[in-house]
Formats: C-alpha cells, sequence, structure tokens
C-alpha cells in the first residue's frame, strides 16, 4: 500500500516537474525561416514597417480634417445690460451669430493637399520598406554565407584532428621527426580558432537579424537556403518598369501634387471671405431682428506665401524626379552588370576549381600516410583547397548580394 502510494506521489511529482519546464521549452524555440519566410516576417512585424504605416493612418487624420464643410465654427455674441431711464427701466439684450464660409476652391486645394499627404505617406511607407527589405535579405545572406563557413571550418577542424592523429602515429613509428607533429597540432589549433570566429559571425549575423524583425529575447532562428539559387533577369524590362514601381519616385510624385494644392490654395486667397449675421436685438422693450453680411477684403493677404512657395517647392521636385530618372536607368543598367559579372566569377570557381578538390585531398592524405610528401606540403595542399572552397562562398554571396542589390535598384524588391 505504502509502495503504491509513493508511486502515485512520483508520478505527480514528475508530471508537475513536466509542466514547469514546459515553458522554458516554448521560450528557447527555435524557428528555421527561409529568405522567403523573413522578408513576409519583415513586412508584418518589423519595428520600421510598423512605425512607418502609422504615419499612414495620421494622415488620413489630417485629411478628415480638410474635408470639413466650414472651417470655421459658427460664433455666438451675447450682449445684455440694464437700460436706467425715466420714467421706465429697461433690460436691452444683444444676440449675434455668425457663420463665415471660404470662396475660391480653398476647400478643394485642401482636401488635394492632404489626398496627396496621404499619397506621400503610403509611398516613404514603401520606400521604407523596400530599404528594410534589402537590409533583412542581405543580413540573411550573409548568416547563410556564414552558417557554410562553419560548414566548411568543421570539416576543416575534423581533417585537422585526423592529420595531427597521422603525424603522432608516425612520429612514434620513427618516420617523421617532431616538427611535423608540431605543425600539425599547429593547424588543428588554427583550424579551431578560425571555426570560432566563424561561429561569432554568424552569431552576429542572426542577432542583427533578429533585432530587424523585431523578435522577442526569448526567439531564436536557424536560416537555411541556398546560396545557389539564381532569378532570371532581362535588362530592358527591368529599364522599362523600374521608374514606375520605386517608391521612392511615387513619393516624389505626391510631394509634387501637395505643392500644386499649395498653389490652388494660395490662389483661393485671392477671393474674399464671405459670412452672414442673425442678429436679435432687445431695445428699450422693443423685439429687433436683422440679418447681415460680413466680407473680408482680400487687400493686403492675398495668399502670396503659399503661391511663392509652392512654385519654388514645385520646381524643385520636378528636378529631383528628373534626376532621380537619369540616375534610375544607371543604377538598373549598372547593377545587371555587376550581377552578370558576379555570377560569371563565381561559375568559373564551380566549374575550373571546385571538382578537384576532394580528390587533392583524398590523394594528399594518402600521400601523406605513405610519405610521399611531408607535413609542410600536406598543410600548404590543405590550405589551397579550404581557401578555394571559402573564396567560392564569398563569390556565391557576392552574386546574390549584387542580385538583391539588382531587386533593390529596379524597384522588384518591396
Amino acid at each position: 500500500m505504502r509502495k503504491g502510494i509513493a508511486n502515485i506521489i512520483f508520478r505527480g511529482a514528475g508530471r508537475a516537474y513536466l509542466f514547469l519546464l514546459l515553458p522554458l521549452t516554448c521560450w528557447g524555440q527555435e524557428r528555421t525561416l527561409t529568405l522567403e519566410e523573413v522578408l513576409d516576417l519583415a513586412r508584418t512585424r518589423a519595428p520600421i514597417v510598423l512605425s512607418a504605416r502609422a504615419r499612414i493612418e495620421e494622415a488620413r487624420g489630417r485629411l478628415k480634417g480638410a474635408a470639413i464643410r466650414f472651417p470655421q465654427n459658427p460664433t455666438l455674441e451675447t450682449e445684455a445690460g440694464p437700460r436706467l431711464s425715466t420714467p421706465s427701466n429697461f433690460t436691452d439684450v444683444d444676440v449675434a451669430l455668425t457663420q463665415e464660409f471660404e470662396l475660391g476652391g480653398r476647400r478643394k486645394a485642401r482636401i488635394a493637399g492632404a489626398e496627396a499627404g496621404v499619397a506621400k505617406e503610403i509611398a516613404d511607407s514603401g520606400e521604407a520598406t523596400r530599404r528594410l527589405l534589402r537590409e533583412v535579405a542581405a543580413t540573411f545572406l550573409r548568416a547563410l554565407a556564414a552558417n557554410e563557413r562553419v560548414r566548411l571550418l568543421t570539416t576543416t577542424e575534423k581533417l585537422a584532428q585526423e592529420f595531427l592523429q597521422i603525424a603522432d602515429r608516425r612520429y612514434r613509428a620513427g618516420d617523421v621527426a617532431i616538427l611535423e607533429v608540431n605543425l600539425s597540432r599547429t593547424s588543428l589549433a588554427r583550424a579551431r580558432a578560425e571555426l570560432r570566429i566563424a561561429a561569432a559571425d554568424l552569431s552576429t549575423e542572426l542577432g542583427e537579424l533578429r533585432v530587424l524583425l523585431g523578435m522577442k529575447g526569448g526567439e531564436s532562428l536557424v536560416v537555411t537556403g541556398d546560396l545557389r539559387e539564381r532569378g532570371a533577369y532581362e535588362q530592358s524590362a527591368l529599364l522599362s518598369r523600374s521608374l514606375a514601381e520605386r517608391p521612392d519616385f511615387q513619393a516624389l510624385q505626391a510631394e509634387l501634387g501637395e505643392a500644386q494644392a499649395d498653389v490652388r490654395l494660395g490662389e483661393g486667397f485671392k477671393w474674399p471671405d464671405f459670412g452672414f449675421t442673425t442678429r436679435y436685438k432687445r431695445d428699450t422693450g422693443d423685439n429687433v431682428y436683422q440679418g447681415g453680411v460680413k466680407i473680408t477684403l482680400p487687400i493686403f493677404s492675398r495668399g502670396q506665401e503659399l503661391q511663392a512657395v509652392g512654385f519654388a517647392r514645385a520646381a524643385r521636385i520636378r528636378l529631383e524626379m528628373e534626376a532621380l530618372r537619369n540616375a534610375v536607368q544607371h543604377e538598373v543598367s549598372s547593377s545587371f552588370e555587376t550581377y552578370e559579372s558576379r555570377v560569371e566569377a563565381s561559375g568559373e570557381l564551380e566549374r575550373g576549381a571546385l571538382p578537384s578538390l576532394a580528390d587533392n585531398e583524398t590523394l594528399s592524405k594518402r600521400s601523406y600516410e605513405e610519405g610521399e610528401i611531408g607535413m609542410a606540403e600536406l598543410l600548404l595542399i590543405r590550405k589551397e583547397t579550404l581557401d578555394t572552397r571559402l573564396a567560392y562562398v564569398n563569390s556565391l554571396l557576392e552574386a546574390k548580394l549584387a542580385e538583391l542589390e539588382l531587386q533593390f535598384r529596379a524597384g522588384v524588391l518591396r
């Protein structure tokens, strides 16, 4: 009986222990993400993107203010007081209600300016998203390359360990001097140091990626993908569509609309303000009803500042639009050429260098075991092999970064 009770208590305690560990397991949950998944995550939860989208709602709030039919509220004025006279005293009352109206299409100009402001904030949000996606994608690709370097250097460390064992075995057999053991031990230490550095680089890139994505402290991620993947691009097609699809050009178009709306608003101030007044008076016991008209004469202030600033701003924006139009053509062309050159460089290594590396490793290891080459020659071959593989990883990374830059300049990345 006591043994059964003890088993029940033990099982209950074990379940409670697992229940307490469950939040810790969820807290350290790891996510494996591809490039597309990371970009989708950036579009939905990155702090910079969320802040830019919040500014759009601010602009829409200003649009609501500009759409109000009467920008000025009615004015109610009241005066009252006794009138002392002989033979009778009276209480005089004066009540006036005034409502002013705008002429000259000022309300339409304000609405047009506010709508252009909303369009500009939308374009600015798209530009912020576009720049963030470039930074996120570049960080992801650097992390992916760092991950590949860690994999290569892990293999290098294992081989260096094997070389040390072979050198030590041959030294004990009297085939080689202690110098070769020392060289292999130094090579192992360097391989381990380079592996730690590569792991640190990977940790740095992943940490930067988590910051860009707005991930919480307990969230960790692993990147996965293939640096050899390529997209198909045609330079003429990219040039024909790049300008219209770039948010920075759309933002300039919206800003030009704001400037033109300011000019129309300034022209509207050449018209007078118009208002109606309704008045009730009680004068010495008599009820008096009056109606009036209020007109503000635009003699001195005629919207000169709004028109001057609007014209100057529009001229400046047109210059910027033309400069951007020319710059985009050069940016897309040069980015396309850079991308093709980077792809050719990685392809040259892939075709001309990589196929023989595995054979070189096998042959050099066998040659050293049989005493045909020394440790110095073996380490030289091993270093050339590792440098070539790392150069290939770097060439793949540079090609992917060049492709990313081409997508960014052509407005494809958004």
